[in-house]
């Protein structure tokens, strides 16, 4: 891609060094020709340049994705993780699925190659605070930064504590890295978690891979677990047509959804049987039928590529019945995990170690922690939060759940919360509306607004959209 030239001089900020840091920060060295810019990028020393989700840490925390499909440049270079990995470590190549230190080691080179550049200052410090005066913005981290762009690259958010367990010894709030918490886990008479997520099994699999020997319960309130990833597949969707349809509605995309499942011969409301299942039965089922599930996933994925696009102009009512009704079911699909890892999660399930508590109504501690759930009682010794983050807006401002940095700026309104969960932004730009208006030159991306990104989990999906918003500011 021809480089776009700019001769102005101009500070940037880039707030966290992780995934979305990382690819801010290459594309304005490798597509921005202003040699007069000054870029500081500011993290955490011990997340710098992979994160916390892709940090040094056990070898049983595989990533969900296909090695072959990640990349930290996905507008330049689909396959340079392939690439890296022929010159650095090829044997992996023989692995359909990656860990994620060891993607974490492809992103920390990338980080240290980058940061090399005269123009770039990499200040290992978290930012705090950040003011906003006139047409310039002050970073508050080890001194103060006076800087004309900033990208809010915040990246992981603390887990949700639902049940008011963090003053307690033996309940993790935050499981990665994983190791950091092996004493406390591997000598528990019994480890309870909270949440059937991705984040779960990457805890299952870390116990199951250090021969922890004693019970593992999953609890939640659904019942669900996500889907295992099926084979690779093809479907015909026109999606570019269909991105350009300015009045599809969610009951339109509900109906190519259950139109092209049907012309495959797979019956829709398979989806609501495997999740009426027990666990067990439906990884089972799920096993035998993997591609039935790699069809129906392809389509999932081509829906989420016309969703992203058209979402921010469906009604708000439409917005509200896919959150509501359809996102959780979606993420199963689109969010998917290795068949390797379902195999084991039925060995430990058949074995009688691993059990799967549903319908769980309230979780305390008296000595023990103490799961009440619709079928009965449990207890764990130890408890670990696999929930995520919460998005709504009481809770991104509370004191439980918040990243201190975003509590201070929806305080100070320079970030304010979405009535669908999320920070408010401009799409396709990614620009921060403040409550004193749209702040052009203050980008955020991620998790924190996946309600106008929608369905945007994973390294890929939030890069790509990195250079249009980069491209709007010098244009």
């Amino acid at each position: 891609m021809k480089q776009l030239e700019m001769r102005l001089y101009m500070k940037i900020a880039i707030v966290g060094a992780g995934m979305a840091g990382i690819g801010t920060l290459r594309y304005y060295i490798d597509h921005i020709d202003n040699p007069d810019m000054e870029i500081y990028i500011f993290d955490d020393s011990n997340a710098a340049g992979t994160g916390y989700p892709f940090g040094p840490d056990d070898d049983a925390l595989l990533l969900n994705q296909r090695l072959k499909k990640m990349t930290l440049a996905p507008w330049d270079d689909k396959k340079e993780y392939v690439k890296y990995l022929k010159k650095h470590d090829p044997d992996l190549l023989q692995h359909e699925f990656i860990t994620r230190p060891e993607f974490g080691e492809y992103s920390k080179d990338v980080f240290l190659d980058y940061i090399k550049d005269s123009r770039v200052t990499f200040v290992p410090t978290v930012v705090d605070d950040i003011d906003v005066i006139e047409k310039t913005y002050i970073i508050h981290a080890d001194e103060k930064y006076e800087v004309d762009i900033v990208h809010l690259c915040i990246g992981q958010l603390p887990q949700t504590d639902i049940y008011n367990l963090k003053e307690i010894e033996k309940y993790i709030s935050t499981p990665f890295p994983i190791e950091r918490n092996s004493d406390v886990l591997l000598n528990a008479k019994s480890v309870g978690v909270i949440g059937t997520n991705l984040t779960s099994l990457d805890i299952i699999m870390y116990l199951h891979h250090n021969n922890y020997k004693n019970d593992i319960l999953v609890t939640s309130r659904s019942g669900t677990v996500p889907f295992i990833r099926g084979n690779e597949a093809e479907v015909d969707i026109d999606v570019e047509a269909l991105k350009q349809n300015r009045d599809i509605t969610i009951q339109t995309i509900v109906d190519i959804f259950k139109e092209e499942t049907k012309k495959q011969g797979i019956d829709f409301h398979l989806l609501t049987e495997l999740n009426d299942m027990p666990v067990l039965d439906s990884l089972t089922y799920q096993l035998e039928h993997l591609d039935t599930l790699g069809v129906v996933q392809q389509i999932a994925e081509a829906m989420s590529e016309v969703l992203r696009e058209v979402w921010n102009h469906l009604s708000i009512e439409d917005k509200k019945y896919y959150i509501k009704h359809i996102k959780g079911t979606h993420g199963q699909l689109t969010g998917p995990f290795p068949k390797m890892t379902a195999e084991k999660i039925v060995e430990l399930i058949e074995a009688g170690q691993l059990t799967y508590v549903s319908g769980v109504k309230d979780i305390s501690y008296d000595d023990e922690f103490v799961i009440n759930s619709e079928d009965g009682s449990y207890s764990a010794d130890v408890m670990v939060s696999a929930v995520g983050p919460n998005l709504s807006g009481e809770n991104l401002a509370d004191e439980n759940n918040a990243s201190p940095l975003v509590k201070t700026l929806i305080e100070k309104g320079i970030l304010q919360v979405d009535e669908l969960g999320g920070i408010k932004i401009t799409y396709p730009e990614f620009s921060v509306i403040s409550k004193a208006g749209v702040l052009d030159t203050m980008k955020l991306y991620g998790n924190l607004v996946s309600t106008t990104h929608i369905n945007n989990s994973g390294v890929n999906l939030i890069l790509k959209k990195i250079p249009h918003s980069i491209d709007k500011i010098i244009q």
